[in-house]
């Protein structure tokens, strides 16, 4: 019975492991379709395309961007309404 067991487990973890592996590719995936866009943004706004790579980091990533672009003075000024 302790055979069977450790088999489960390390099935288990197996499978975790893959689990972590497509969630990693599915966010890195995400953040490189958003990138482009937010680099666009950053680049009309004034600011360096560049912050536009913190979309890579998990969770603090697009927090940042989105603070930097709300409450940042925008180099290039305000946009104008039509």
């Amino acid at each position: 019975m302790g055979d069977g067991l450790s088999m489960l487990i390390t099935w288990l973890m197996g499978l975790g492991s893959m689990i972590m592996l497509a969630v990693v590719i599915g966010h890195v995936v995400f953040s490189l379709i958003l990138i482009i866009p937010a680099w666009r943004i950053c680049a009309r706004a004034g600011f360096g395309g560049a912050w536009s790579l913190l979309l890579l980091l998990p969770v603090l990533g697009p927090v940042i961007v989105m603070a930097i672009l709300a409450f940042g003075d925008w180099p290039n000024g305000e946009a104008r309404r039509r």
